[in-house]
């Protein structure tokens, strides 16, 4: 009987000086950051806090090698291929690191990643968000926007504050997508941004009576919302390099993590 054990992750010198200098940015605050350096087997390792597990329909563990397709970037760290026909995604775990309000007031955080997206209608970048038991979700909304919305459980039917960019993102480019809450539950201000620039107004639109989100039980996902034996909304192309950080980044901090992290997925920046 033969064991499939994770592969050892193989670093140089360069990468782990481009990862130090995205953490300083990044902060001491919760941060977590998933450079996707491996390019086979059943783990993705984190720098920070917490690593995920490729998964697939019905939340079965898969190989990345599989259908994860891993592409070697100049940088030395790969972007993974998801596709919702196989309900391909990133498994992680509910944790105190992935949770900005507890009831009453919420944290600044800010989540990012770097995208390729082969569809850009409802799908889900990064999210703490099942189908009943939501927290927040980063995702291209149906009409090919970014967007980010902070949702407050304990208000019935729904409350939630919803930023959206003002243009849609652009199908099959690489682009640089992040979102910068600053905690403000009663008055929030959440910045997009799109490529290192401002991509809305920071103002949000309130449904129902926001009061602040709620700490439950669901998994941090990667590429879909929802649990990962039911994944939704889910994400249709590339992502690599992405990130979660407990402090809400400046323009200054997203222009620099986009000009530094640019030429290491093989985009040329200004």
């Amino acid at each position: 009987m033969s064991t499939n054990y994770p592969p050892r992750s193989v670093s140089t010198p360069s990468i782990d000086q481009s990862l130090n200098e995205i953490l300083t940015i990044l902060g001491t605050t919760k941060p977590s950051l998933w450079p996707f350096w491996e390019k086979t087997g059943f783990l993705v390792s984190g720098v920070g806090l917490g690593d995920v597990a490729p998964a697939e329909t019905a939340g079965a563990a898969e190989a990345l090698e599989d259908d994860f397709a891993p592409v070697q970037l100049p940088g030395g760290t790969y972007s993974y291929h998801f596709h919702p026909t196989g309900d391909h995604h990133l498994a992680g775990i509910d944790s105190a690191a992935y949770t900005f309000g507890n009831a009453t007031v919420d944290a600044p955080f800010s989540v990012g990643a770097w995208i390729r997206p082969n569809a850009i209608a409802s799908n889900t970048i990064m999210a703490k968000y099942s189908a009943t038991v939501r927290e927040w979700r980063f995702w291209i909304d149906a009409n090919g926007k970014l967007s980010f919305e902070l949702f407050d459980e304990s208000v019935v039917p729904d409350a939630y504050e919803i930023a959206t960019s003002t243009a849609a993102l652009t199908l099959a480019q690489m682009q640089f997508v992040v979102a910068a809450y600053d905690g403000g539950e009663s008055a929030p201000v959440v910045n997009l941004y799109v490529n290192g620039v401002l991509a809305n107004d920071g103002t949000t639109v309130e449904t129902d009576a926001y009061v602040a989100m709620e700490d439950t039980a669901t998994p941090l996902t990667i590429a879909c919302s929802g649990v990962t034996a039911t994944p939704v909304n889910e994400f249709h192309g590339r992502i690599a390099l992405p990130y979660i950080c407990g402090k809400e980044l400046t323009a200054a901090e997203v222009l620099t993590l986009y000009r530094l992290t640019g030429p290491m997925v093989g985009v040329e920046v200004s």
